[in-house]
């Protein structure tokens, strides 16, 4: 109670280093990140909330569109989404009538995922759709700019999770 908040004030934007007891929020990696993530966020939902699907609603839709019977534990795997995970996303979609599962031929214990007649209606709608929003994307960044974020976006994500306390060399 009582307290006040203080202001971040801003400094003005100089080529040297920082130093070492400072912080220029426009130069850290998790900020743009974050930043730019929310963007993106905020673009898709405005394109996609009249159909009520989400970022990975979408890309398993397109996934299960390129790639018809696709099992269950490698549609997770491919997305790098948890067993429990994944099952509860494929149960939305299959109550929403655009999957089915069915026991694979070659093994009973695992599913193979399809797309309804509805399904591949919506996932090439989406996809079209998906299509304008990546090309809107490259007609603000440019061509270059856009494969390089790419690029860099594929290489951060190679980047390990925590530090190597242990690593001496």
């Amino acid at each position: 109670k009582g307290r006040k908040k203080r202001a971040i004030a801003r400094k003005p934007k100089s080529k040297a280093a920082p130093a070492a007891d400072s912080l220029d929020i426009e130069s850290v990696t998790g900020y743009n990140l974050r930043r730019a993530h929310s963007v993106q966020r905020q673009r898709f939902a405005a394109m996609f909330a009249p159909y009520g699907i989400r970022p990975v609603q979408l890309s398993i839709l397109g996934l299960l569109r390129d790639h018809p019977r696709m099992k269950q534990s490698d549609l997770g795997r491919t997305l790098e989404i948890k067993r429990a995970n994944i099952v509860v996303l494929l149960d939305e979609l299959e109550q929403r009538g655009l999957i089915v599962r069915k026991p694979a031929e070659t093994d009973r214990r695992a599913y193979e995922l399809e797309l309804t007649a509805p399904g591949r209606k919506l996932a090439a709608n989406l996809l079209a759709l998906h299509a304008q929003l990546e090309a809107e994307v490259e007609a603000q960044l440019g061509t270059r700019d856009r494969d390089r974020l790419i690029e860099l976006l594929k290489k951060f994500r190679r980047l390990e999770t925590g530090p190597n306390w242990n690593d001496e060399d």
